[in-house]
């Protein structure tokens, strides 16, 4: 595996015909991940695009900007006119774009301007703007939470990233080749990391919503006192962007906030967070039943996690407060808060087809004694702390929990994934890309109600690329303290046991450093599971084991290409680890299959009834999906690398086409 890699300036396709188009997830196929999301993505490297700018080369090193970029590498776009583009695979008119502009001397960014051409035609400018970007962390650690003030004598950054997104004026059709030009005339870097295109629905309007007991906000006048005046009804709110300077706060059961789209209607919080007396007034706060949120995009002025760097001064999350019982959030967009969500003491919350991301915090914790609730088909990025989590606080345990077929990215403080505490909560179907430190995590740190004895919290059906750090020099690798974390990452630490953890059917790709890291520090880990664990690639161990205390079983653990000269170090004595395979849990049984190649023809061998998917590696695109038992004859494939999916396994083969 290559950790590092050699600092040179490529050219992405340089003054060819685009040969990248949309890529996929290899993920996408076995629905891991936010598979069924509108959006297609359009990479700004190496044979994705075509481009006469300069290519950032993968890197891990934190330092470098591209760290934080997808797959660590980038486009930036330096002199007037320069560009990058693409063949668009289908249209679409709702456009995002991820890139990173320098700071400023005072902390609050710099803009700059884009000129989008369609097959050569001019069609809009696209304005970029740094100033929710860049977050600062002191070296000393003396302050665990960062401030948008740069001093690079004393501090290092995170968050070098955002994004813009906007309702082209008219759709990029099919097959069109969309171009992005830089139209400034001056030599700062506009770094391009990638775009998403997606067709948009129709708007939803007044007209169209069923239901008699409704109200339409005009526009005018203050938007949180028109909802505290109509509580238990379905309040419209119309395209247009919204601003508030408070709060809004639902008072009323049965009461629906509805837009006409999270591309149309736009909630801007515009109180300033600078100031100590504002610094609270955004978000959306509930403790009402029976709430729905749908088809709204939320976003402020707020570019700091905390004022004046004090966890006292919150900030305000996008949705907060405990949401009642039996309520949805839908279709909704949330960025540039403290958190996207933080919601305490809910039951039976639906969280679905939502975007939580470039906030400075968690992007969703269903915490404070949250129950039986679902966050699914959900997108989370750039976020500054556990992307989704659960934290059973107080004496509050959280209980049967769900977050699945979501995807998390470039994840930048934490974790894309975390419990903390409580009882039978799940993760599955997940998909965790690119985070800056731990993938997954289970751990003891903070106060609260413990990991209960009472059946088992679960992660399964997960598949983490490139988790996990080395420890080192704050700001250049490790966790914000320069502390090793893995891949996935397990540690009774300090508060109580961590106890009743399943962990099965999970795929760990290309670690950093240690794929999985089993410690103790003052508490024991009780009854760990680890089943059908598939370990593809890592810095150092597949396993790395820091003075564990406990006990935990596992079978079916599998090792490929480990950066260290064995698959683990030396279990700690204080720590039973046996091999037990006669768990309860059904995918320890899967049958194996093996995989052939002759000449540009693939056999695929002993499938049980299972989906046969083929992704092609280099091309980063699903090739073949098929249902089949027995054996699947796959004609036609060209030289490369591929990985193969079937009975719920992966395996790779090279094909060498004659």
């Amino acid at each position: 595996m290559r950790r590092n890699f050699p600092t040179v300036v490529l050219l992405c396709a340089l003054a060819v015909e685009s040969i990248a188009q949309s890529v996929t997830f290899p993920d996408d196929a076995i629905e891991r991940g936010y598979f069924d999301r509108p959006y297609l993505r359009y990479e700004a490297e190496m044979d994705k695009c075509t481009t006469d700018g300069v290519l950032l080369p993968p890197s891990f090193t934190q330092t470098d900007l591209q760290s934080e970029a997808s797959n660590q590498s980038a486009t930036q776009l330096i002199a007037s006119g320069s560009y990058v583009q693409w063949t668009n695979s289908e249209a679409g008119r709702g456009l995002t774009v991820r890139f990173s502009l320098p700071d400023n001397n005072a902390g609050v960014g710099m803009k700059g301007t884009l000129a989008l051409y369609v097959n050569g035609v001019f069609r809009q400018h696209i304005t970029l703007d740094s100033y929710w970007a860049w977050q600062y962390f002191l070296r000393t650690m003396s302050n665990p939470y960062p401030d948008n003030t740069p001093d690079s004598a004393t501090k290092f950054p995170r968050m070098r990233f955002d994004e813009t997104h906007l309702l082209l004026d008219s759709e990029i059709p099919a097959g069109a080749v969309f171009k992005l030009v830089k139209a400034d005339d001056n030599n700062t870097p506009y770094t391009i990391d990638f775009v998403e295109l997606e067709p948009v629905p129709e708007p939803v309007t007044f007209e169209s919503i069923p239901d008699v007991n409704k109200v339409a906000y005009s526009g005018e006048g203050s938007l949180s006192l028109f909802i505290s005046q109509h509580a238990g009804k379905t309040i419209y709110i119309p395209a247009g962007r919204h601003e508030s300077e408070y709060r809004l706060s639902i008072s009323g059961n049965d009461t629906k906030l509805i837009g006409a789209g999270m591309w149309y209607t736009e909630i801007y919080f515009s109180a300033s967070s600078d100031e100590k007396s504002t610094h609270n007034r955004r978000g959306i706060e509930t403790y009402s039943s029976n709430i729905v949120i749908d088809g709204l995009f939320l976003n402020t002025v707020n570019n700091k996690r905390y004022y004046d760097s004090n966890s006292s001064y919150q900030v305000g999350k996008g949705l907060m407060g405990s949401f009642g019982s039996n309520s949805v959030i839908r279709n909704v967009w949330a960025e540039h808060f403290e958190c996207g969500a933080w919601i305490d003491g809910t039951t039976n919350l639906l969280v679905v087809g939502c975007r939580f991301r470039n906030n400075y915090a968690d992007g969703i914790n269903l915490s404070y004694g949250s129950a039986n609730s679902v966050v699914e088909h959900c997108s989370f990025r750039n976020n500054g702390d556990d992307d989704m989590a659960t934290w059973s606080r107080s004496d509050r345990s959280c209980d049967n929990n769900t977050f699945r077929y979501s995807v998390s990215e470039n994840n930048w403080r934490a974790s894309s994934l975390g419990f903390f505490g409580g009882k039978q909560n799940k993760a599955h179907n997940c998909l965790i890309i690119d985070p800056m430190e731990a993938g997954f995590r289970i751990t003891c740190d903070f106060s609260g109600k413990e990991f209960s004895a009472d059946g088992y919290s679960e992660f399964y059906n997960i598949s983490v690329y490139k988790g996990g750090t080395a420890s080192g020099t704050r700001g250049q690798s490790g966790d914000l303290w320069g502390n090793r974390q893995g891949a996935v990452h397990i540690n009774s630490s300090s508060q109580y046991d961590l106890q009743n953890i399943k962990i099965y059917n999970v795929d760990l790709y290309d670690s950093k450093e240690d794929a999985i890291f089993i410690g103790s520090a003052s508490r024991f880990i009780r009854n760990l599971i680890l089943n059908d664990i598939r370990i593809h690639g890592t810095g150092r161990y597949g396993l790395f084991f820091s003075g564990a205390k406990g006990d935990g079983s596992y079978c079916g653990i599998e090792y490929e290409n480990i950066g260290a000269e064995t698959n683990t170090n030396a279990v700690s004595s204080s720590f039973s680890f046996t091999e037990q395979c006669t768990s309860d849990i059904q995918s320890t049984e899967k049958q194996k299959f093996s995989v052939s190649a002759d000449g540009s023809t693939l056999i695929v061998s002993g499938i049980n009834n299972s989906s046969v998917s083929v992704y092609d590696l280099l091309g980063q695109q699903n090739i073949h999906t098929e249902t089949v038992s027995g054996e699947a004859v796959i004609h036609g494939i060209s030289s490369g690398i591929y990985l193969v999916r079937a009975n719920q396994q992966n395996e790779t083969v090279k094909i060498v086409a004659p």
